[in-house]
Order: C-alpha cells, then sequence, then structure tokens
C-alpha cells in the first residue's frame, strides 16, 4: 500500500509540474504518444534535445538536434534558422526543457511544446532510440 501511495504522489508532483509550466509560464506539454504521431507527418517538428552531449551520445531520437541548455541566443540561432517550423524541445525527465522552451518563445518561435517527462517517458513509452556509443 506504501508503494501506491508514493507511486501516486510521484506521478501527482510530475503532473503538477508540467501543469504549472503551462498554465502559469505558457510552455505547452507534449506527450511521448503525441510527439510520436507528429514524428509521423509529411513535416515533421524539429527535436531540440537539450541535454549534455554525453547523454545526447547514449541514446537520442533519431534526427534530433543536441544543443545543451543553458545556451546562448547567438548558438539557438545558429542552430536553429526556421522559426515557424514546429519545436519539441527534449531533456531526460521534463525539467530543464521548459527554460528552454521560454528561452525559444523569447526569440521568436512560436509552435513550441515540451515533451512531457522528457527521455525518461519517451523511453517507457517503446519511443524509437539512437545511440553513438
Amino acid at each position: 500500500m506504501r508503494i501506491l501511495i508514493a507511486a501516486l504522489a510521484v506521478l501527482a508532483v510530475l503532473v503538477l509540474w508540467d501543469a504549472a509550466w503551462w498554465l502559469l509560464k505558457g510552455v505547452r506539454p507534449l506527450s511521448p504518444w503525441g510527439l510520436r504521431r507528429a514524428l509521423r507527418r509529411e513535416t515533421p517538428p524539429t527535436v531540440l534535445d537539450v541535454r549534455t552531449p554525453a547523454e545526447y551520445r547514449l541514446f537520442h531520437i533519431p534526427d534530433a538536434i543536441n544543443l545543451p541548455y543553458p545556451f546562448t541566443d547567438e548558438d539557438l540561432t545558429a542552430t536553429l534558422d526556421n522559426r515557424e517550423q514546429p519545436v519539441v524541445v527534449v531533456c531526460m525527465t521534463g525539467h530543464r526543457s521548459p527554460p528552454a522552451v521560454q528561452q525559444l518563445q523569447r526569440n521568436g518561435f512560436g509552435d513550441v511544446k515540451n515533451l512531457t517527462w522528457g527521455m525518461s517517458a519517451w523511453k517507457l513509452a517503446g519511443g524509437e532510440t539512437l545511440s553513438e556509443e
């Protein structure tokens, strides 16, 4: 029973974390299943992976671009040049990516979302990954 209560408490914290960023800061969440559907579209979103290079090499979403957070506005502009292209920002657990989403929004990117619970959720949901190790 204690394990169930602990698991529900962790889940509640995770849900509240995403809800707070969305409702208070305008960071729209995207579930792993939503990203999977979006990646199958004719024009898929750009996946911006803001984890460290070592984390990225360990495993990442195919075709994701690695730009570790924090990054400068100049690095962002040099990495992503199409502000009209939808972007999904990814980190390991969904805690580094919301501030990165805000930085993209401040730089004129209009359609930016945060992968809910990050690469952890992507892997748990069976999302495809590549490894460079």
